[in-house]
């Protein structure tokens, strides 16, 4: 029985990498989560669908950057090309969190009155 249930454990646990490989084909590759899960052999739309908003999180806030490509993929001009519209997405979300923490800081100085950003020509308090 409990070779069972360690098969069973072993069964469901997955590299990061496959993870992250999921993620990213569903994310950055607009791929059906349905055909991803088929490829990769994931027995779980729910777990799939964990990995890809936390690694969107990761992406938002960030603290993810996409992955190197290989030295095959660097030969290969599709890969090349889809490479490039994989960092131009994440640059342009990028730029949209730059904006939206900036708003929310001027926001947050003008209507609340809460002084954020340091200003010019202050110094700092001796302790």
């Amino acid at each position: 029985m409990q070779d069972h249930i360690r098969d069973l454990l072993h069964r469901f646990q997955y590299s990061e990498q496959l993870k992250e490989t999921a993620a990213f084909r569903i994310l950055l590759g607009g791929e059906d989560p349905r055909h991803v899960m088929a490829d990769l052999d994931i027995h779980n739309g729910y777990t799939l669908r964990n990995w890809v908003n936390q690694y969107q999180r990761k992406i938002q806030t960030g603290l993810f950057v996409a992955p190197t490509m290989t030295r095959t993929q660097k030969q290969d001009v599709q890969a090349l090309q889809q490479r490039n519209q994989e960092l131009t997405h994440l640059l342009q979300d990028a730029n949209l969190l730059i904006l939206v923490l900036n708003t929310m800081i001027e926001v947050a100085e003008q209507e609340l009155q809460i002084p954020i950003r340091k200003k010019s020509g202050t110094k700092r308090s001796q302790s």
